[in-house]
């Protein structure tokens, strides 16, 4: 009966007919074990049981798979759903205890190697089927132990130990942390989300490598695990209670996580002084700290964010190569940290500040020291006004939302990635490499007078020698040049290869829009437009230019005819996409007849001298 509830079955009591037919249509049976188990790798335990049946060998060695794994989502997949949550909860732990039943009656079972469970057992707090699992596994020398029981508390088994268990992940359950770790004597990685801990944690252990703490309520930590060299702790809510931690006789600790904690205001400090062997410090959501002093000189990363009463931090690490700070959003400038230092810090090579208070003479004095600098982000810092960055290795810069910046040096000979978010700014230089790829989105105009579009093409004129510019824009009236200017002055994007123009709110794509770009940018390679409203499905083109540099002497002469008509570059120093475009590939969602591909390919045939083939694909897929 056991096998019949399993739907497995001894394929030798099959008719000889039969039996021979099976196996003549069993190739797995022919397989080596272990490529039959890596066949059941990419398997849920519901399937193997099914597939068994298709195989006599398959059926025995499923029972010997090394990893068992219960998944209440995958288990209900496909199935009725009939009855209450409960219910199907009751089912799903019927079917744990069945197979682990199944697997208990075969006499040539192997080690287990893991062993995973992910339900949500909500209200349930103890179940004989999951404590039999669990023992089972144990019993067996299991390694890894993977329990995803949802937010509930259920109670681990009091008799939980083993021996050969090394990593161990909980999910929604309560346990004493300490009687855990002395149970679990080759334990090397302990991480535990949303579970209750019965009392303080106080331990020593020998072999404990990792430690991670997610959602869990803990008023005490101290420990002393000499092969510790991770430990992240995370509250889990931003109105965290105290809780004390101290991990200082755990000297080999490399990477040390602080989340949403309250923990008194010297053992930063501390902390960080006396791990001789840290390389990654984080502190998110501390509550209580007004000033953070990170003195270390193995310390490579530091990430700071969200202190609300934070003040000031000061750095000394010789080895640090990435600072990250993150102040609130919520905070204005008089709340905002304005005294960041780096003492004896200049391998740093990545560098981003967000919501501070940083002046424009510290930031150009910090960047000159910066010798290794490569990466330079800034996000609402809004007391910066008119920065000068000069920078030889300085290869990403990004400013973001620095609503008060309006003015900009930049001499960057190995720059590749540009980003600029914010008002409508003016550079005073702009140097970078000539594959930089730069990305523009200014706030929305207030006015679209000639003024207006003679900062916006002056700003663009910046870029023109980049590879590939992206330009996020509110409307399309930014970018359609008025035609008075057109004639009075020169295109700003002359060198550009690769243009891409992102448009907010776009209804249609006009054959007047793709004029206007072709201004802005007279011989791209590509030009990408696309909108990203979300109102309507996505409008998208992409447009594909190629062009014929040797021109024949006949056709140099019709080219000289046709110039004398045209009078679009008569008085510019390069001519543009009219005079020698010889393929033209479009693609793009819209088909509407007035705006779309037939009115785009008029105003093609009209106004491309040399033109030889023209191409229109309706859709992306």
């Amino acid at each position: 009966m056991l096998q019949e509830d399993e739907g497995g079955g001894d394929c030798s009591l099959l008719p000889p007919m039969k039996k021979r037919r099976e196996e003549e249509m069993d190739p797995i049976s022919d397989l080596p074990d272990p490529i039959v188990h890596h066949i059941m790798s990419f398997l849920p335990t519901k399937d193997l049981k099914k597939i068994s049946i298709l195989s006599k060998r398959f059926f025995f060695l499923w029972t010997s798979y090394p990893v068992i794994d219960f998944d209440e989502s995958t288990f209900n997949f496909n199935r009725p759903s009939q009855g209450t949550s409960a219910s199907r909860t009751d089912e799903f732990l019927n079917h744990i205890h069945n197979s682990i039943r199944l697997r208990r009656s075969r006499t040539d079972y192997a080690a287990i190697s893991e062993f995973r469970v992910n339900a949500d057992l909500k209200g349930i707090s103890v179940d004989h089927r999951l404590d039999s699992a669990i023992s089972f596994a144990l019993e067996n020398g299991v390694k890894l132990i993977d329990l995803n029981l949802g937010f509930t508390t259920y109670q681990f088994p009091v008799s939980f130990a083993s021996r050969s268990i090394n990593v161990l992940r909980l999910t929604g359950l309560k346990l004493d942390v300490c009687s855990l770790i002395l149970s679990c004597p080759s334990l090397k990685t302990l991480s535990l989300t949303s579970c209750e801990i019965l009392r303080d944690i106080e331990f020593y252990s020998q072999t404990l490598r990792e430690i991670e703490l997610h959602c869990c309520v803990v008023e005490f930590i101290k420990m002393k695990a000499p092969k510790l060299h991770s430990f992240s702790f995370d509250s889990g809510t931003k109105d965290p209670k105290p809780c004390k931690i101290d991990v200082l006789q755990c000297q080999n600790i490399v990477y040390f996580s602080l989340n949403n904690v309250v923990n008194g205001l010297d053992w930063v400090e501390e902390h960080t002084s006396t791990l001789g062997k840290l390389k990654t410090f984080i502190l998110n959501g501390c509550q209580d700290i007004e000033h953070i002093h990170v003195w270390n000189e193995k310390v490579e990363r530091v990430e700071i964010g969200n202190c609300p009463l934070l003040t000031s931090i000061s750095v000394m690490a010789h080895s640090l190569e990435s600072f990250e700070y993150k102040g609130s959003t919520d905070d204005d400038d008089d709340h905002r940290i304005s005294n960041i230092s780096f003492i004896a810090s200049r391998s740093i090579k990545d560098l981003y500040i967000e919501n501070a208070v940083i002046t424009d003479e510290w930031l150009e004095a910090l960047v000159s020291t910066l010798c290794c600098l490569e990466s330079l982000r800034l996000k609402g810092c809004n007391s910066l006004k008119n920065i000068v960055v000069f920078h030889e290795k300085l290869r990403i810069l990004e400013l973001v939302n620095c609503l008060d910046l309006k003015e900009a040096e930049i001499d960057t000979p190995q720059l590749v990635s540009f980003a600029y978010f914010g008002n409508m700014i003016e550079f005073e230089k702009m140097v970078t490499r000539s594959i930089c790829t730069a990305t523009l989105s200014i706030k929305p105009w207030i006015s679209y007078n000639n003024e207006a579009f003679y900062g916006w093409r002056k700003l663009l004129s910046f870029f023109g020698h980049c590879k590939a510019l992206k330009l996020i824009c509110n409307c399309d009236k930014e970018l359609m040049m008025p035609e008075d200017l057109r004639e009075k002055l020169l295109p700003p994007l002359y060198d550009l290869q690769c243009l891409e123009v992102e448009i907010k709110s776009l209804e249609r794509i006009e054959t007047d829009l793709v004029d206007s770009l072709l201004w802005f940018s007279p011989l791209p390679n590509t030009i990408s437009l696309f909108s990203a409203s979300s109102s309507r499905s996505q409008l998208q083109m992409i447009m594909k230019f190629a062009y014929d540099e040797t021109i024949k002497e006949e056709e140099e002469k019709e080219v000289e005819e046709e110039d004398k008509k045209k009078i679009c570059c008569k008085s510019k120093p390069v001519k543009c996409w009219r005079h020698n475009l010889r393929r033209l590939d479009i693609q793009t969602t819209d088909v509407s007849p007035k705006y779309g591909s037939l009115k785009l390919e008029e105003y093609f045939l009209t106004n491309a001298m040399m033109l030889e083939s023209l191409s229109f694909k309706i859709g992306f897929n």
